[in-house]
Formats: structure tokens, sequence, C-alpha cells
């Protein structure tokens, strides 16, 4: 069977074993191959060049790398899947959090823990610009000092300020720590970050929907 070793664009696997399954020729000697990983199965599309104009990759017995630049190192890039999110989430915060979801998607784990510690770091600041009850105060530069301020202030729940340090530290993992991030890591801290969101944004402005529904019902006094 044809194969090649690339990390895994799909599901993040290193120097995995990909099938070749089917192909499309671009001239008489470039093609795109189709692959898929003998992890996930989910197939993967990459730039070769065979060494003739018949020869086709699929018929390969063994590895389709006959030279050192045969194959492309990187897959043909995709499209990401877009991420809806809340509109009560304010839009930088938002697109700050679909780049880092995009970066993850594309295998770029180091990147979106980067991102996920920025969508954080905008989401604390944002607090400070628009809570009322900061207008005389101005926010810490460190972002995990931030955070413990805001809690102190009582303007973040003990639960909250504890899953944003959780988030914070861990992002800072992503930026600074020598070690790679793994796929695991980046998923844990969307989640993470995610939840968060919700809490700061999604929630609170939910609660004062439904509370202006009653006031103006005349069920809840103004």
């Amino acid at each position: 069977m044809a194969f090649f070793v690339r990390d895994c664009v799909r599901c993040g696997v290193r120097r995995v074993q990909h099938h070749v399954v089917g192909s499309n020729r671009l001239d008489s000697h470039n093609h795109e191959v189709a692959a898929s990983c003998a992890d996930c199965d989910q197939i993967s599309i990459y730039n070769w060049s065979g060494p003739d104009g018949s020869t086709l990759p699929i018929a390969f017995k063994g590895s389709i790398e006959y030279n050192s630049t045969c194959l492309d190192e990187d897959a043909v890039r995709i499209a990401t899947t877009a991420m809806e999110l809340s509109q009560y989430i304010p839009d930088r915060i938002a697109d700050l959090f679909r780049e880092a979801n995009e970066c993850r998607q594309m295998t770029w784990y180091e990147a979106a823990g980067a991102m996920y510690r920025k969508t954080l770091d905008v989401a604390t600041k944002h607090i400070y610009t628009h809570d009322p009850r900061l207008a005389e105060r101005e926010a810490a530069q460190a972002l995990r000092v931030r955070i413990k301020s805001l809690g102190e202030m009582t303007i973040l729940e003990h639960d909250i300020v504890e899953l944003a340090d959780v988030a914070a530290l861990d992002g800072n993992d992503a930026t600074h720590d020598v070690d790679p991030y793994t796929r695991e890591e980046a998923e844990a801290l969307e989640d993470l970050t995610l939840d968060l969101l919700e809490r700061l944004f999604v929630r609170p402005a939910k609660i004062a929907a439904v509370k202006a529904k009653q006031i103006a019902a005349g069920v809840r006094p103004a």
C-alpha cells in the first residue's frame, strides 16, 4: 500500500502513516494526493511530484517519498469550521476566541494556547472599561493579578476567579513553556475559556434580559 509519514493535521498525532486513497493529476508530473491518517482515518491532501508522467502515487508499493522533495512538507490548507458564539460575547473577544479555535483546528496548538490567553486578557480588560463599579480603577498589567483583584473587589465570584486563574496559568504555559503544548492541553484550555466567557458575559446578559421582561410585565419591581 502506498503511504507517507507526516503529522496529522486532522487529529494532531505526530509522525503517523497516511495511506494514499486517491489523487488528482495537476499536470504531467504533479498531483494532489489524498491520504487517510492511520490513527483517525480522516483525509488530508498533499502536493506530490511524480518521477515521471505516467506513475500514479497510489500505484507505489510502500512510501511515495522516493526523494526528499517530491512530497510537500505541509498539507494543503483546507477551510476550518467556523464556530458559532453567543451574541452576548463582545465582538472583539469573540473574534479572538474564534482565531484561537481556528488555530486549534489547524493543529497549531501553541498558537491556540497563546490566543486563548489573549482572549482572557482582553475579556478582563473589557470588564474594567465597562463595569461602572470600576470607573476609577486602573487594571493591573499582569493578567493573574488583574483576575485576583476582580475577585477581591467582588466584581467576580470566587468560582469564576478560580476558573480564570487556571485558564490564565495554562495559557502562560502555552506561551512561555519550553515543552510542546499538546492537542489535549489546547482542547482543555478551549473548554475552560468558553466556560469562562459564558459566565462573564452570556449568563449575566440572559439574566438581565429576563429581569427586564419581568419588570416590563409588572411582576418584578423596577
